[in-house]
């Protein structure tokens, strides 16, 4: 399952206040960043995202779970798309849109190091 962890972010609501839906044209579609909901705990937030590409639609949502002092973003298993580089790619932006929100932010563990931006 493709994953990304931040590293040093301490608050789910830091992570949710600093993704910003988007939409990017890519050869053959479009990826997309809608909407995003933070639970009542503010300990997991879901992205709304869709990826068009070569005339496939996949909607799905992006999870950001809070651990100590770290965060992973990852594909929400109840909506599980193929994983195809728009999919990759939606998570990767979402990661460095949170990482560049705060300096202190920095890419740990992760599988998807080939669409990560610095």
């Amino acid at each position: 399952m493709p994953h990304i962890v931040l590293e040093n972010i301490n608050a789910t609501k830091e992570a949710y206040e600093a993704v910003q839906p988007f939409t990017n044209k890519i050869e053959g579609g479009m990826l997309k960043v809608m909407y995003k909901f933070i639970n009542s705990t503010e300990q997991t937030v879901l992205i709304e995202a869709l990826a068009i590409e070569n005339g496939k639609n996949q909607n799905f949502f992006v999870q950001l779970s809070q651990k100590k002092s770290s965060l992973t973003v990852r594909l929400l298993p109840l909506t599980d798309p193929e994983k195809t580089n728009g999919v990759k790619s939606i998570m990767a932006l979402i990661a460095k849109q949170i990482k560049d929100s705060n300096a202190n932010i920095v890419y740990g563990k992760n599988n998807l190091e080939d669409f990560l931006i610095e």
